[in-house]
């Protein structure tokens, strides 16, 4: 254990690179300046109550004096290594007014009390405060035993006095530094708490960008594969309605009403990418809304009918699944139109204290073996990231189901109970 801790000298509940004295606290300098304003006090008290005394003795005073304001003007300067020999000094000079009056019952303990508070101020180390307690007790006994012997002269009241003061200064001084390193400690914690939530801010707007910018590369890769491959067939099908129009106007007319089919579904998927970049921008507040706006605007895009089926409350099902069950409905029904050219589907969402479940099934035709592509891999990812399991079911001509369960936390408490 350190002798001293040099931050409780230096600092005290504030945690910036700013110059040794202003790292001082008001407080701190406020009790080392009535220290020294007792001390002087004492010593002035001596001087007055002496005016019979030798001039050697009153030498001494105004010796210890001078020591005294010296020694103090030297602590905020000199490092910690000589602040034990300071606090040493002082009790060396307070011994002084001991052997110097000594018998003439002069309050020489309060001196002892006074750097009984300034040593506790600078260190809590128990091999420093027990040497210390030690030194006192056998200079006090010694001072005590000698005015017995040498005067035969017993201040018993006023030796308990003092002696409570003694303990009184030193538990004082014990709080004082008890309320100092717990005001540094709630410094270096609210400058840490503050770091933590910079770097949790610059993390979620991280997390934010990344989750924006995979969704816009999702929905371009989805307008590049279907909205690209429609028209890229609506280009070749009018080369050849131009072609057949000189040959064959029957044919060329079939064309072109296919052409007219492909350029209609083609927009109708523009429609569905571009809605759904509108509300990853803005969702409304709750799910249970956000479901419904969901699918009443998905079936007036597609035709589509829709149902929705709540069971339980939604209150349970927490902020950070809300978004991820929006994308897997908004996801399944995308798929239930343009793979599996659904005319109905129904979603059921289910929230439970132990879990969160969603269902979406539609009567499309179906596959007789499911292989996910890149909406169902995504979509996969998506429940997966939040520790949640998805199940695609599927036969051909009977549709296809999405079956996930987000679990959630489960706690408990026990409360009484008997004895074995």
């Amino acid at each position: 254990m350190p002798l001293f801790d040099g931050e409780v000298i230096s600092m005290i509940g504030v945690v910036r690179k700013e110059t040794e004295h202003q790292r001082i606290p008001f407080a701190f300098r406020l009790l080392t300046l009535t220290r020294i304003l007792m001390i002087l006090l004492l010593c002035g008290t001596y001087y007055n109550y002496s005016q019979n005394a030798a001039g050697w003795q009153k030498g001494y005073i105004l010796f210890a004096s001078c020591l005294f304001l010296i020694n103090h003007f030297a602590f905020p300067r000199f490092s910690q290594r000589f602040a034990l020999w300071q606090i040493g000094l002082d009790f060396l000079l307070a011994c002084g007014f001991a052997v110097v009056f000594l018998g003439q019952g002069y309050p020489y303990e309060l001196f002892f009390g006074i750097i009984g508070v300034t040593l506790l101020l600078f260190t809590d180390s128990k091999r420093v405060l027990v040497t210390a307690a030690v030194m006192l007790a056998a200079v006090w006994g010694g001072i005590l035993l000698a005015e017995y012997i040498l005067m035969d002269v017993v201040h018993g009241l006023d030796t308990a006095m003092n002696f409570g003061f003694v303990v009184f200064s030193c538990v004082v001084g014990s709080l004082i530094r008890f309320y100092m390193r717990s005001r540094e400690k709630i410094g270096v914690l609210y400058e840490e708490l503050e770091e933590s939530h910079r770097a949790l801010r610059e993390y979620a707007k991280q997390v934010e960008m990344l989750t924006a910018v995979r969704e816009r590369n999702h929905i371009a890769r989805e307008i590049h594969d279907t909205v690209g491959h429609s028209m890229t067939a609506l280009l070749v099908q009018l080369q050849a309605a131009r072609k057949m129009q000189e040959r064959d106007l029957v044919q060329s007319r079939a064309l072109l009403i296919n052409c007219e089919e492909v350029a209609r579904s083609a927009l109708q998927q523009v429609r569905l990418s571009v809605q759904a970049i509108r509300e990853e921008e803005a969702q409304p507040a709750s799910l249970l809304d956000s479901m419904r706006q969901l699918l009443g605007d998905f079936s007036k895009l597609t035709g589509l009918e829709a149902q929705l089926q709540v069971q339980g409350h939604l209150n349970s099902v927490p902020e950070t699944l809300k978004p991820t069950i929006y994308r897997v409905v908004q996801e399944s029904l995308t798929n239930a139109k343009r793979h599996g050219d659904a005319t109905s589907a129904v979603v059921t969402v289910r929230g439970t204290e132990r879990d969160v479940r969603l269902t979406i099934s539609d009567n499309g035709t179906g596959t007789a073996e499911v292989v996910p592509g890149f909406g169902l891999i995504n979509l996969r990812e998506r429940v997966m990231e939040l520790g949640g399991t998805v199940l695609f079911a599927s036969q051909q001509g009977s549709g296809f189901r999405t079956e996930v369960c987000f679990p959630l936390q489960e706690q408990t408490w026990k409360f009484g109970g008997r004895e074995a």
